[in-house]
């Protein structure tokens, strides 16, 4: 919370003392006064957002600052990246589903995408579920999945069309389960990737 509001440009000086010195008791395990500095933590950067907001009259209303916490904390620029790209790659599916690359038809990058799109979306609420926010980590990592769920997609097809999957059925019936695939195959992008890296 306190690198988010840091990024936003918050000011979080004194929450960060207060966390220093949390972090010190938990050291020496006194879990007492750890607690206390970390309550006082959140209670300065709580403090520290509520000053970084436009005051006009009475009133306090978001400031660009303090939205851009909010939107960093939560993951919400994944979110809204995530949900303009299921719009996307549904709007590329209608429009170009006969064009295809190599004997590849293209559609099946695209439910490729779209199945990573609805990953992202999924790994978001699963944070916010458990976490309550989302690891600075993911809110970059989730920008390049539907890059590469494109290219496992276009590898799906190829794949279940080699004759290492058998699929029943004539041509026109057989692409709905390719398509299945494909977007499977989007949507376990990230476990693919957690498998190669540990």
């Amino acid at each position: 919370m306190l690198r988010a509001a840091h990024e936003s440009s918050i000011d979080i000086k004194d929450g960060y003392d207060f966390y220093s010195l949390a972090l010190k008791e938990f050291n020496k395990e006194n879990l007492f006064e750890a607690f206390l500095y970390c309550d006082r933590s959140r209670y300065e950067l709580t403090s520290a957002i509520n000053e970084a907001k436009i005051k006009i009259k009475s009133s306090r209303f978001h400031s660009p600052r303090t939205i851009s916490y909010f939107f960093k904390l939560y993951g919400l620029y994944a979110v809204i990246f995530a949900s303009l790209a299921v719009f996307l790659f549904s709007f590329l599916i209608t429009r170009f589903s006969e064009v295809s690359i190599l004997g590849v038809p293209i559609w099946s990058s695209l439910f490729a995408g779209l199945g990573a799109s609805a990953q992202i979306l999924t790994g978001e609420a699963g944070d916010l579920y458990r976490y309550d926010m989302t690891s600075r980590y993911k809110r970059f990592c989730y920008m390049t999945i539907p890059l590469l769920a494109m290219v496992f997609g276009y590898m799906a097809f190829l794949v279940s069309n080699s004759g290492f999957i058998v699929l029943d059925g004539s041509t026109h019936s057989s692409e709905f389960p390719i398509m299945f695939i494909c977007i499977l195959t989007g949507f376990f992008t990230k476990w693919l990737i957690n498998q190669r890296l540990s």
